[in-house]
This record gives structure tokens, C-alpha cells and sequence, in this order.
């Protein structure tokens, strides 16, 4: 399947609070958000804009191989917003996000998704949803991929 057909970029926007977390893509590593300190959002810059919700993908457009990508998993997504710098993908139904997390951050598609940044012409190494929808993926029953994802993040403990 292509990535188009099992998840979506979402965009939305809209809020209705003076205070947020923002993350930029230097605030996500490694499967890991490194803070939660609160904002003004009249302190925020242009970028932040996105909303996200918990078991959205934060990967980021610039320079895959840095590895700027996370599960959201927080205690109060509704205090986050994020930079349009960092897609945020969406599973659909029977899609494991985890599975999709765990094909998105394999070397091969990290390598890949550089390669592709590289050759885009611009001030700097960047992917965009389109690049990322065009990418196929073989899906299992939500079964078996829960099965994979047992067995990677098993794995994954102990390297």
C-alpha cells in the first residue's frame, strides 16, 4: 500500500488558549519530546501552528537523517502546538501507529527519505508529505502488526 492510503498529514489549527507548548523540530529526538514548558502564544514564532493529538507521528521535513521524529504520547495533547516544520501524521483505521512509526524510522526509509531531501533544490536537505504519501508499505492485519511491533520494541529494550 502507499503511505497516502493508511495515514493522513494533518494541518488543523485551531485553538482557543493563551498558553502552549510549542514544539519546534530541535524539541523531538529519537522517539523522544524534550520539554513541556508553556509558551504565550503571542511569544510564538509564525510557525506554530499545527495541533496534534496523542498517537499522531511528529516526523520532521528537515534532514531525515537527524532523526528529529516521536510518537505523541502526553499527559494533555491539547496544550501542544507544533511547527509546520514537523508533519504530523494520522493513522487511519487498521493501521498500528507504532508499525507505521517503526517503517518510517528504519534506516533504509531514513536513508531513502535523505537521499530524496538532498536532491531537492533549497537552502537546505527537505522532504515534504508528498514525498513521504509516495512511499509503499506492506500491511499485515492490525494483528500481525501488533505482533511486529511486540517483537521490535522487545528489541529495541536491549540494544
Amino acid at each position: 500500500m502507499l503511505l497516502k492510503d493508511i495515514c493522513n498529514s494533518i494541518t488543523e489549527t485551531k485553538h482557543n488558549k493563551n498558553n502552549l507548548i510549542f514544539l519546534n523540530t530541535s524539541d523531538i529526538l529519537e522517539g523522544k519530546i524534550l520539554h513541556a514548558n508553556y509558551t504565550n502564544i503571542a511569544d510564538m514564532p509564525g510557525q506554530a501552528k499545527k495541533l496534534i493529538k496523542n498517537g499522531d507521528i511528529l516526523f520532521s521535513e528537515i534532514r531525515p537523517h537527524n532523526k528529529r521524529y516521536a510518537i505523541v504520547n502526553v499527559d494533555n495533547p491539547d496544550d501542544y502546538i507544533v511547527s509546520t516544520k514537523l508533519m504530523v501524521l494520522r493513522c487511519k483505521n487498521n493501521v498500528n501507529n507504532k508499525y507505521l512509526y517503526y517503517y518510517l524510522t528504519s534506516p533504509k526509509i531514513i536513508n531513502h527519505l535523505q537521499e530524496v531531501a538532498e536532491s531537492r533544490s533549497g537552502t537546505f536537505p527537505q522532504i515534504t508529505f508528498d514525498e513521504v504519501k509516495a512511499l509503499e508499505i506492506n500491511l499485515p492485519s492490525i494483528e500481525r502488526q501488533q505482533h511486529i511491533v511486540d517483537i521490535i520494541s522487545f528489541a529495541l529494550k536491549y540494544l
